[in-house]
């Protein structure tokens, strides 16, 4: 009797033991914005990502990696990038994940994907097919790993500038793909990417692919980039929604995968996305010798990493997998809840403007981001003072340098403000042109002593319409220009932007004289003059939110309710004769 009770004891104890991600939870599937286990409960995916499989990183694409991250580090969940659709490797990947017990993102992992839309479809299908083969259940299929420019070459896969890739060119290249992989596993997530650099989940939401059961889409941040915090919102967004995102990328770093790495910022991402239920990918898995990477030099490429082979990186994101992994709560990791609660999009707190990823509209564009430009060079740099490693210089100091940029999803014509830095060795102007010049002006800077100090400034530029525009910067001299952002005004920068009670900030455009003439305020106790043609009034945050809307149809005057708090804010005239904005300051 006794022996029996051990011997059920010993089975149960070995049952355990054999226990696996893929064991435990089997075919994953979506459920509204969840990923969902065979139980259909919430399942969330932690793990690594490793580098492209080139450059001589494809060293740790091995078995014994794979169950170190599953085993030691306590991941679920790997991503492989395959840059040139390599089959073999992606199945010998596939099968280390499944020895491992883990799940495996498959990644083209392409900035031109859409390009290259007919061998994805051979690639994918075939995997597919070996899935089926293998009845497999842990393989998740991730379509286009961050789409960039509209055209780029397929031979390269360089970034050529021009046009970013739209959503709907996009949407319609995984169209082409998903249907080979459906004729062999109709129930693996197929990830979709998203546009710039897959920070457009929004464009996607918008316009989502139709059709299909268990598509989710692509979000990847850089949590020391402060531009990359606004993206949270699209998370949250994305969760009230009901819209499946996976982060299948994220890194530690500023964007470029290098630089700071500052803990404060990695722990509100993570607190915020722990706290939505987000499924992730750490990148990266590599000796490369930047911020990002999770190993030191000379780490094995046959796994068994000892603290002592992990980059800060690597030790941060093993803390988070082998605790959060293991059933542990946020306090674990040193983390707290954060405030998700939906209420926040339904005006409970100010939000910047939906970065729907089409453009760089609100954000910062950085020097690898230019759409085209002339005698300029993309600097890579770690020198003190520099925010983020890329950036723009001239390359001759005799003569001028431009770089040009598409400004998207601008959310009506009027003043808006712009932010640059730059680095310079003696004084000179930084010029700007919108639309091959329906706006042209430009801002003294004062020399930092040297390319390496970085100084800002803002200024205000006058956008013509809204929607899409072109912005042309350019420079005379041995400057650097690190950042150049064309934001909507904060009233905490008003001072600095010179706006005035009583200065008619007007539209522009062919509007701009019978629009400063009948449409002005000077304070609050001061009324609107409403032209004809115009039904309602709105105001809006400098961030976006709606505060104040009133009927002024047949209104000559409409005086500014109270309860407007004073600062900068947006207000938007509509009505038979359109939309009309105007940016002015309240005073009092």
């Amino acid at each position: 009797m006794m022996l029996k009770k051990l011997l059920t004891g010993l089975l149960v104890f070995s049952a355990c033991a054999l226990a696996t991600p893929i064991s435990e939870h089997g075919q994953l599937s979506l459920k509204g914005f969840d990923v969902v286990d065979k139980n259909g409960q919430p399942y969330v995916l932690r793990g690594m990502s490793f580098f492209w499989d080139d450059w001589g990183f494809e060293k740790f694409f091995t078995e014994g990696a794979v169950k170190t991250i599953a085993n030691d580090w306590g991941g679920n969940v790997v991503r492989t990038p395959i840059h040139d659709l390599n089959e073999s490797r992606a199945k010998a990947m596939i099968d280390y994940a499944a020895s491992a017990g883990i799940y495996i993102i498959v990644d083209y992992h392409s900035h031109c994907a859409h390009k290259n839309a007919s061998s994805a479809q051979s690639f994918f299908g075939n995997i597919a097919s070996y899935v089926k083969q293998k009845n497999y259940v842990h393989v998740l299929y991730e379509l286009y790993n961050e789409p960039l420019y509209e055209n780029c070459s397929s031979a390269s896969d360089t970034y050529a500038g021009g046009s970013l890739t739209s959503w709907n060119t996009i949407k319609q290249y995984a169209e082409s793909v998903i249907p080979k992989i459906r004729a062999n596993d109709p129930n693996g997530i197929i990830i979709v990417g998203t546009p710039n650099y897959s920070q457009g989940t929004e464009a996607a939401r918008a316009n989502p692919i139709t059709g299909q059961k268990n598509i989710a889409y692509t979000l990847h941040f850089y949590a020391s980039t402060s531009g990359h915090g606004s993206l949270r919102w699209n998370v949250l967004r994305a969760k009230c929604n009901d819209f499946p995102v996976i982060i299948t990328e994220w890194g530690v770093s500023e964007s470029s995968g290098d630089g700071n790495f500052t803990k404060s910022m990695n722990d509100t991402w993570m607190s915020w996305i722990e706290t939505i239920g987000v499924s992730w990918a750490n990148w990266s898995i590599s000796d490369k010798g930047e911020t990002s990477a999770a190993l030191t030099g000379g780490a094995s490429s046959n796994g068994g990493w000892s603290d002592g082979n992990l980059t800060a990186s690597g030790k941060y994101v093993k803390n988070l997998m082998k605790n959060l992994n293991a059933g542990k709560g946020l306090s674990s990791v040193g983390l707290s809840p954060a405030n998700v609660d939906c209420a926040q999009l339904e005006g409970g707190g100010e939000y910047e403007f939906v970065r729907n990823g089409v453009g760089n509209f609100g954000y910062a564009i950085q020097g690898e981001n230019y759409m085209d430009s002339s005698n300029a060079k993309t600097v890579e740099t770690d020198a003190k003072g520099v925010q983020n490693e890329m950036y723009l210089t001239s390359q001759n100091s005799g003569s001028e340098a431009w770089a040009e940029y598409t400004l998207m999803d601008i959310p009506a014509a009027g003043y808006y403000v712009f932010y640059a830095k730059v680095g310079a060795n003696s004084d000179g102007y930084l010029r700007y042109s919108v639309d091959e010049g329906a706006t042209v002006d430009s801002v003294k800077y004062t020399s930092t002593g040297g390319l390496t100090t970085i100084k800002g400034f803002y200024n205000k530029i006058a956008l013509p319409t809204e929607g899409t525009s072109n912005i042309r910067v350019s420079w005379k001299g041995d400057v650097a220009l690190d950042v150049f952002s064309v934001v909507v005004a904060d009233s905490a920068d008003s001072v600095d932007l010179g706006i005035k009670a009583g200065e008619k900030i007007v539209s522009i455009g062919s509007a701009k004289t019978a629009m400063s003439d009948q449409f002005r305020f000077d304070s609050r106790n001061s009324t609107f003059m409403i032209p004809a043609g115009y039904e309602r009034l709105s105001l809006f945050t400098v961030k976006g939110r709606k505060v104040y809307s009133v009927d002024v149809q047949g209104k000559a005057n409409v005086e500014l309710d109270r309860s407007v708090k004073k600062g900068v804010y947006m207000a938007v005239l509509s009505g038979a004769k359109g939309q009309k904005s105007l940016q002015f300051k309240v005073t009092e």
